[in-house]
């Protein structure tokens, strides 16, 4: 498949088709696309600024199950990383806005996903390695580390490592 215009495939669910996402060259494209899409989202982003506009007005509860998804993992762990009960987010309605810091957290996650797939070249790839246990997080799983900011940049710090060949 040839792309000559990558923004025409931004509204495209990266769950449906993965492939897509490697032909994006934004990042914040491949952002959006690990969250569901334009369609999920709501707009398209093109800038820090969008992601703070999103983030304040709020992202509908859809984008988590997309999520869930993408991250191969059940709505359970993700209310987990989101610091929210599962019980609180299985009664809100797919198109109900999330609070401003969950919605926060589901673009670090996303941004996480996007510099793993990036680095490991394939989800399939980059999911194995973030259910795996990599010694450098003594015996915890990447995934695990994604319930704060600062454990998001822990692990994408380990990502620029394993991307420019450093033993992690």
């Amino acid at each position: 498949m040839v792309v000559s215009n990558y923004k025409n495939y931004t509204s495209v669910n990266l769950i449906k088709e993965p492939e897509v996402f490697y032909l994006l060259e934004n990042p914040f494209d491949r952002i959006v696309g690990v969250l569901g899409g334009v369609n999920q989202v709501g707009q398209i982003v093109n800038s820090d600024i969008d992601l703070i506009t999103i983030t304040r007005k709020g992202l509908p509860k859809s984008v988590v199950y997309s999520l869930c998804e993408v991250l191969d993992i059940s709505m359970e762990k993700l209310s987990d990383l989101l610091h929210i009960s599962h019980r609180t987010l299985q009664r809100k309605a797919d198109d109900d806005l999330l609070a401003v810091s969950i919605t926060e957290q589901l673009f670090v996650i996303a941004e996480v996903v996007s510099e793993g797939i990036n680095v490991f070249n394939t989800l399939e790839n980059f999911r194995s390695w973030l259910h795996s246990t990599p010694y450098i997080f003594n015996g915890q799983k990447p995934l695990d580390f994604l319930d704060t900011s600062y454990g998001a940049h822990y692990v994408k710090n380990i990502l620029g490592r394993i991307a420019h060949g450093i033993p992690s």
